[in-house]
């Protein structure tokens, strides 16, 4: 009997053991990031994307390209990691990949690391712009940034996360039903998609149409439209934009 209560952790060596632990996920998480992160909005639509991202539990970014939807949702959610580290442990970010079978990419040579890399460099080309890429690589290397294929997601319960999905334009319902139910507590979850470069399935509605018809009535969830004024990539691709809608226009009158 004197041994099971000595095996038996008292309520203060338990405390110790929480404390230890929260202060173990901090120094693997916020205190890797020594950079100061500033977010930086060029219009009144980005402030909302922030906002959003900072209110609510799902987004729904939407917009052309060069608006800054990736960007923002990086930036945020690697100040949530810096800041609020007790809350949210890691990034998870998922993209839809367009090889065959439908997300099948075991074909591929290498690590699953490898062999990802390359569908998400836009990604994280946007955590080099806002901490460098020494920082990205060692949050990579700790699990604090994490790639996630859709394949991967079916049964995963994301806790303590802010979970990024780009692309949403070029993922189905059924999959899309698997990611929205993958979030867990304390977690985020921001979506992103462009409707326009809708590629696959085009007779079918996209994991982002869905989102926008149907979802945006949940209080918890909220959407915010970017356009053609808020690009900030290059202000030739506003002018691109304008062309391409034009072409548009002129193929819905000629019934093509």
């Amino acid at each position: 009997m004197a041994r099971s209560r000595k095996n038996k952790l008292s309520q203060e060596e338990l405390e110790d053991i929480s404390s230890w632990e929260r202060e173990r996920v901090k120094s693997g998480t916020g205190r890797s990031i020594k950079e100061k992160i500033e977010i930086k909005c060029k219009s009144e639509a980005q402030k909302k994307v922030i906002e959003a991202i900072e209110q609510k539990v799902i987004s729904i970014v939407v917009g052309p390209p060069g608006t800054g939807k990736t960007y923002l949702s990086c930036a945020r959610a690697l100040k949530f990691i810096k800041d609020e580290a007790d809350i949210y442990h890691r990034i998870i970010l998922i993209k839809s990949v367009n090889v065959p079978k439908d997300e099948e990419i075991g074909y591929l040579k290498g690590t699953l690391e490898e062999k990802m890399e390359m569908y998400m460099y836009p990604f994280i080309s946007n955590f080099h712009k806002v901490v460098g890429k020494a920082t990205t690589e060692s949050l990579k290397s700790l699990g604090v940034i994490e790639i996630l294929p859709i394949k991967f997601a079916l049964g995963v319960t994301l806790d303590n996360s802010i979970i990024i999905i780009d692309e949403a334009q070029q993922i189905g319902k059924d999959n899309l039903h698997t990611l929205i139910t993958r979030i867990g507590m304390n977690s985020k979850m921001i979506f992103l998609g462009d409707v326009k470069q809708k590629s696959v399935n085009k007779r079918e509605k996209s994991a982002l149409e869905i989102l926008m018809k149907y979802f945006v009535e949940i209080p918890e969830i909220g959407m915010v439209e970017l356009g053609k004024d808020d690009i900030v990539r290059h202000p030739i691709i506003k002018k691109i934009e304008e062309i391409f809608d034009k072409i548009e226009e002129s193929e819905k009158l000629n019934g093509k």
